[in-house]
């Protein structure tokens, strides 16, 4: 049988172990999780292998980062707005969702601020339907796990 793949695209390590973690307790045994700490290797992943789903965050460097020593980029605030772009428009079947723990966004054209709710009305008119929404991510609140939780049922990965 082969695996479906789930794509967690996140740099900040804690908030990647919480997820990991909460991934190994939820998902069905015939999926398997993969990392991507940046908008390049996320398109390579996203590029080589068939993803069910992407979990991304908002704010990505564009390459990864080596271990001592320099490169990899600036954290974007909007690196993972070209993630989600990039499903959309190469691949066919991959649903993603975002998890940030940012709860407002400045948009880089005009300056204009937005919650979540704002973030996920401007990618539902801009992406397709297999885009699945918004979620705030918060170490003090569980309620992340929950949607989570419901978005993999849509997508069909959780026991």
């Amino acid at each position: 049988m082969n695996k479906r793949i789930i794509l967690v695209v996140e740099d900040d390590e804690p908030k990647l172990r919480s997820i990991d973690g909460f991934l190994r307790e939820t998902l069905a045994q015939d999926v398997e999780v993969r990392h991507a700490e940046s908008l390049a290797s996320a398109v390579s992943i996203l590029s080589a292998v068939e993803v069910v789903l992407a979990i991304v965050d908002m704010s990505i460097p564009t390459f990864d980062f080596i271990k001592d020593r320099r490169g990899g980029g600036q954290p974007q605030g909007f690196g993972g707005a070209d993630i989600l772009r990039f499903i959309d428009s190469e691949t066919m079947d991959t649903r993603s969702i975002v998890l940030t723990q940012y709860e407002e966004f400045v948009l880089s054209h005009g300056g204009e601020r937005r919650d979540q709710r704002g973030l996920e009305e401007i990618y539902r008119s801009e992406l397709d339907a297999r885009f699945l929404g918004v979620i705030h991510y918060s170490d003090q609140h569980g309620t992340w796990r929950q949607k989570l939780r419901d978005a993999l049922k849509i997508v069909q990965l959780g026991e």
